[in-house]
């Protein structure tokens, strides 16, 4: 019986630990389960508009806290009044059920650099992306087949080779322009990753480019000098994507170097399938323990 995600189904939730949390995002990931199967709540605080926070501070608060009274500064903690709240205090994300793959993804651990060469993605990459049933990314086949999340797509392109969908991420809820972040979705099922990218690609690569900027500014006023465009690798997920972010985004973790290969850099290089690429690894991620044994 699949249960619905409403208030009742997480006042069912049986916490087990932290796996992870910021305090400069207000961040915090949750490993618990609903009706018995392995879930992940991500609570975060939600961003305020500007307009949002000058009216907060005016109407909308019930009770402050001063904890710090150093003229000229002063800090405190504040309590919101129920009564005024059209803005919500917290957005929530959930993964359920909750694979092993999940947990490793958001827990805290230890990350090392490794060096992955065309052998070692053959010889280690390649057999554990293989290793997925089909049915992991279904979700993502599920968008770019209309089924799931059609009222969210920016711009629909079906053409099986060239196409491609834009829609904001999942970690975006559009209320502040500095934070957004967009995706693209690739229709050509046979793109993994960078790795499977070619020269043939490259015209993809640059209509990717300017649709991103043509949304950006037709949907949110966002121009294209404010826009970083990239692609993770590994990624979080075996098809291929880009990542389009405000540059101004405070949430820099998925956007460090060795981790974010600017779509700048891809089309000028396209050459990605003889180079070596380095990149900052988990020591939870399914690959560690393979690139291990192949280093000795």
């Amino acid at each position: 019986m699949d249960h619905p995600v409403d208030l009742e189904t997480l006042k069912t939730f049986e916490f087990d630990r932290i796996l992870s949390e910021s305090t400069t995002t207000g961040s915090i990931y949750l490993l618990g389960k609903l009706h018995n199967e392995s879930a992940i709540i991500h609570l975060q605080r939600t961003i305020l508009s500007a307009d949002g926070a000058s009216e907060l501070v005016k109407h909308g608060l019930e009770e402050i806290k001063v904890f710090l009274d150093n003229r000229p500064y002063f800090s405190a903690h504040a309590l919101l009044a129920r009564s005024t709240s059209s803005l919500p205090d917290l957005q929530i994300k959930l993964i359920w059920p909750a694979t092993e793959i999940h947990i490793a993804k958001y827990t805290l651990q230890e990350r090392v650099m490794v060096s992955e060469t065309a052998e070692k993605y053959a010889k280690v990459v390649v057999p554990y992306i293989e290793s997925f049933p089909p049915d992991r990314i279904q979700w993502v086949y599920n968008i770019l087949e209309g089924k799931k999340e059609a009222d969210r797509v920016l711009y629909r392109d079906d053409d099986p080779s060239r196409g491609f969908l834009i829609l904001p991420d999942l970690k975006w809820d559009q209320t502040s322009m500095t934070a957004l972040y967009l995706v693209v979705l690739v229709q050509d099922r046979t793109i993994r990753s960078l790795r499977d990218l070619t020269r043939d690609h490259v015209p993809l690569l640059r209509r990717i480019r300017q649709q991103a900027f043509i949304t950006a500014k037709e949907v949110f006023n966002v121009e294209p000098n404010k826009l970083r465009l990239f692609i993770h690798y590994q990624p979080s997920y075996y098809h291929f994507h880009v990542h389009v972010v405000h540059i101004d985004h405070e949430n820099l973790s998925g956007m460090m170097v060795g981790q974010a290969r600017l779509l700048e850099d891809i089309i000028s290089l396209s050459i990605l399938q003889q180079m070596t690429l380095t990149y900052a690894l988990g020591v939870e991620h399914g690959l560690y323990a393979s690139f291990l044994a192949a280093s000795n």
